[in-house]
């Protein structure tokens, strides 16, 4: 979903996909990933009305999830973006169907011309997957030039990665800690493809990118190679 969108506003909110992160009136709001999700859904499929099952077909392919999940998620993107469900300026309930974006929104358009930035390698997880490009991956809760992880248990600057001919690793003095397998990471050490790293109770597993023909006919972002 967010590989399709640029970044975008809408009334006071700024949204950019690529970083997970929301501005409301220029100071940053938190969506839990899920809920950051069906908000990308929403904004994706405007004007049309998303049914609630294939909302839940997107967001929790195979599983099996209350009711309570979705309408749930629905009021953290109204709480969050100070929308109301009775005079909805954002996100409109469509009665036992589903759920509409409803403002208009301004995208913000990326450079032309130019070969995109492609991951080298991913850190798939159980819930995410997390590109790591060339050259420097600060990853932590927050904060400028940071890869996002949205997770009481990571801290603002988490870890480093460091990705050319090899990958590195290095704890930034997280509270809850950097592992490889089971050893605390404490100085900057290598890792390999099939390494198991935990990020404070996140747990993930380095896998290299699939080489790409071209770096300049596609915007998609690669799949890892699982």
């Amino acid at each position: 979903m967010a590989a399709d969108l640029h970044a975008f506003s809408f009334a006071n909110i700024r949204v950019d996909p690529d970083s997970h992160q929301i501005w409301r009136d220029g100071r940053e709001v938190h969506l839990t990933a899920k809920a950051f999700d069906l908000l990308l859904l929403l904004v994706s499929r405007r004007p049309h009305v998303a049914s609630k099952a294939d909302i839940r077909a997107t967001l929790w392919p195979d599983t099996f999830v209350s009711d309570t999940n979705l309408p749930a998620l629905v009021t953290e993107i109204r709480t969050t973006l100070g929308d109301d469900a009775r005079q909805s300026r954002f996100v409109r309930t469509v009665h036992k169907h589903g759920y509409a974006f409803c403002a208009a929104i301004d995208e913000e358009s990326k450079p032309q011309g130019l070969a995109r930035v492609t991951a080298r390698w991913w850190l798939v997880g159980a819930q995410e997957q997390v590109p790591l490009f060339d050259g420097e991956n600060v990853l932590g809760r927050e904060g400028a030039g940071i890869t996002v992880i949205r997770s009481a248990t990571v801290s603002r600057r988490h870890a480093r990665f460091q990705v050319g001919d090899t990958v590195t690793i290095e704890d930034l003095g997280s509270k809850n800690g950097t592992f490889v397998g089971d050893q605390p990471v404490t100085v900057v050490r290598q890792v390999a493809a099939g390494d198991r790293v935990r990020l404070g109770s996140l747990l993930y597993t380095l896998i290299p990118a699939r080489p790409e023909p071209s770096l300049t006919k596609s915007t998609d972002t690669p799949s890892p190679a699982l």
